[in-house]
């Protein structure tokens, strides 16, 4: 193959690629009570953040395989996913570098996430911390709800039923708010925790692969990370 970019390529368009979603939080009232237009910003900071990831983790993938050796025909096949997730993500670096099951970082891995508050609470100033697979699960079930947004099957800024996956166990629900009847909302504290979960595990797996692979460190220092 010709001079393979930098990993360091796919970390700064990333950045890129997350100034929207970045600006779009921004844009929010944050008060309390029905946000009027603003409730959209919630479901397009979901997908224009998962958007970003996937073609981060579709770039890493590819200049890492590259790096390994990797020809054009082989790196196109490997990097061939459909809605990766963070497990996904994780699959295709262990199958590439071999890495041994149980590493230390899984184990000490957490991050925090807005806890949705119960049906008929309305706050939402508390906050939970998640392990590495339960990071796992979050992300699952934040691909869904991307999925029941780009399919239309809800809107994103009112209470609904959001339907069950196609497969898997991961509900969409099971990330979102309770609200009565069965519906729950997405918000936009909800958002920020989606792209909080992505962004943070892009670059927990990312360092990790780099130093296992023993190449070149990352900066993130320039990459929005949604911080709560």
């Amino acid at each position: 193959m010709n001079q393979v970019p930098a990993l360091q390529t796919a970390v700064d368009r990333y950045s890129n690629a997350l100034a929207v979603p970045t600006m779009l939080e921004k844009l929010h009232p944050r008060k309390q009570g029905n946000p009027g237009n603003a409730g959209a910003l919630a479901p397009a900071i979901v997908l224009t953040s998962i958007s970003a990831y996937e073609g981060f983790a579709e770039e890493f993938l590819a200049i890492l395989a590259a790096h390994r050796g990797q020809n054009y025909a082989q790196v196109a096949k490997f990097v061939t996913m459909n809605n990766p997730t963070v497990a996904t993500f994780e699959s295709k670096l262990k199958q590439l570098l071999q890495w041994p099951a149980n590493q230390n970082w899984e184990k000490q891995f957490s991050m925090s996430v807005w806890d949705p508050p119960r049906e008929g609470a309305s706050t939402w100033i508390t906050q939970r911390t998640l392990s590495w697979n339960e990071t796992k699960d979050q992300a699952e079930g934040w691909m869904q709800v991307r999925h029941c947004l780009s399919h239309g099957l809800v809107r994103g800024y009112r209470p609904e039923i959001w339907p069950g996956p196609l497969k898997g166990t991961v509900q969409a629900s099971g990330v979102l708010r309770p609200q009565k009847n069965g519906k729950h909302s997405l918000s936009l504290h909800g958002a920020e925790s989606c792209a909080h979960i992505y962004r943070l595990a892009a670059q927990q797996l990312s360092d990790a692969a780099v130093g296992y692979a023993a190449l070149a460190s990352l900066n993130w220092s320039n990459c929005p990370d949604f911080a709560l």
